[in-house]
């Protein structure tokens, strides 16, 4: 019977140990636990952190391409606008010459003297000498035809090529080409009569 009582006295401290060890191994246990629940936690609060300010930073992009549509609608309809404008303004150029209204530069010499005259149609309008304030008489008398940017013209610059004089006829071209800069909507061009 002694070896009985010895045996149950060995159990009872082996017992005691492994209680011990085994409220220690719970408390660490529950000490882990808590820690890799908090880093979780962290975790997930970088994580939606981070999401937000990707949310945030895609609606800011998206708000950027909508209004960069929105600039680029308007500048479609802006075009479209002064490309309808200008084909009625050269309709009405087409039209104005159909109906004889043609802006003619009539270039003659006249006793080795070359005269240029101005007519719309039929109409005359003035005859000028080929003299340095040329251009300006002409800019003028444009301008009093009503011929600006907002309505397109057609002009003919007429010439005999074999008896205008050389430095004429250029002085006249360096005058068109100032002409064709400042009116940019009268279209000019030039028809040689010699044969």
């Amino acid at each position: 019977m002694s070896k009985n009582k010895g045996l149950a006295l060995e159990l009872t401290s082996l017992l005691d140990v492994i209680m011990i060890m085994l409220f220690w191994v719970m408390t660490n246990s529950s000490s882990s636990a808590a820690k890799a629940e908090e880093k979780a936690d962290q975790k997930v609060k970088n994580a939606q952190t981070k999401v937000e300010s990707a949310e945030k930073k895609l609606d800011e992009q998206a708000k950027e391409y909508e209004q960069k549509i929105e600039d680029l609608k308007a500048q479609a309809y802006d075009q479209q606008k002064a490309l309808n404008d200008e084909a009625a303004m050269n309709q009405k150029a087409i039209n104005d010459y159909k109906d004889g209204l043609l802006i003619t530069l009539n270039i003659r010499n006249e006793n080795g003297k070359d005269k240029l005259t101005l007519a719309r149609g039929s109409s005359q309008i003035a005859e000028y000498s080929i003299t340095d304030g040329l251009y300006d008489e002409l800019d003028l008398a444009l301008a009093a035809m009503g011929i600006s940017d907002d309505n397109a013209a057609m002009a003919a610059v007429i010439y005999d090529g074999d008896a205008v004089l050389y430095n004429d006829l250029s002085a006249i071209r360096e005058i068109v080409s100032k002409l064709s800069q400042s009116h940019k909507s009268v279209y000019f061009t030039y028809i040689n009569t010699s044969k």
